[in-house]
């Protein structure tokens, strides 16, 4: 899900099982980057700039790897995200953060300052697979996560004990729950979600 991003106007860049895949649009020229992680490849994104991307691993204790555009050149590796797999992935708007969701067992939402390989805040996304994660354009301290059975709207919050990341789940009124696999974030803070039964 979520898996094809462009990287140029020339370039995409997606996931191809145990790597993450640079395709050359005109061409279908294919490069792989291989993933050090055991089992391949979960997730994927690309830097605001386009001058970076990130790869999530699979595997016991798989690494974010970030590499540099249109090098390719490994810049970072971010360790302790999650337990067993990257499902998705997305940078800040400012291109200063990085928020990791990861998939069974622990679901884990983890917020990055990628560059000095620090992570600033972390929680449990949600109980499910959660298939999108995405920073609202206009403020990096609100962020948007859906999955299975929920959408989320986080806001990192100053609390007497320090930044805190709190989530509050998406309600739908007398509506039943729903798999929520796409989202739109407008400029004024509204989210817009579909749902299963083709509902927005």
């Amino acid at each position: 899900r979520n898996n094809v991003h462009i990287l140029d106007e020339d370039f995409v860049l997606t996931t191809a099982g145990s790597a993450a895949a640079i395709v050359e649009v005109r061409t279908g020229a294919t490069e792989f980057i291989f993933s050090p992680d055991e089992q391949g490849v979960g997730a994927c994104c690309v830097h605001p700039s386009r001058s970076f991307f990130a790869v999530g691993g699979k595997g016991a204790k798989p690494n974010v790897y970030i590499y540099s555009f249109p090098e390719r050149k490994l810049e970072r590796v971010l360790r302790g995200g999650t337990e067993r797999l990257y499902s998705c992935m997305s940078f800040s708007s400012e291109g200063n953060k990085l928020a990791t969701v990861g998939g069974a067992p622990d679901f884990l939402l983890t917020i990055w300052e990628w560059d000095k390989e620090r992570i600033i805040l972390r929680n449990k996304a949600f109980a499910q697979e959660v298939y999108n994660v995405s920073f609202a354009a206009q403020n990096d301290g609100l962020l948007t996560t859906s999955g299975l059975g929920h959408i989320r709207f986080w806001k990192m919050a100053s609390t007497f004990t320090g930044l805190k990341l709190q989530g509050d789940i998406g309600k739908f009124g007398k509506v039943e729950l729903s798999d929520v696999s796409a989202y739109a974030m407008m400029p004024d803070g509204k989210v817009l979600s579909g749902s299963e039964s083709g509902s927005l």
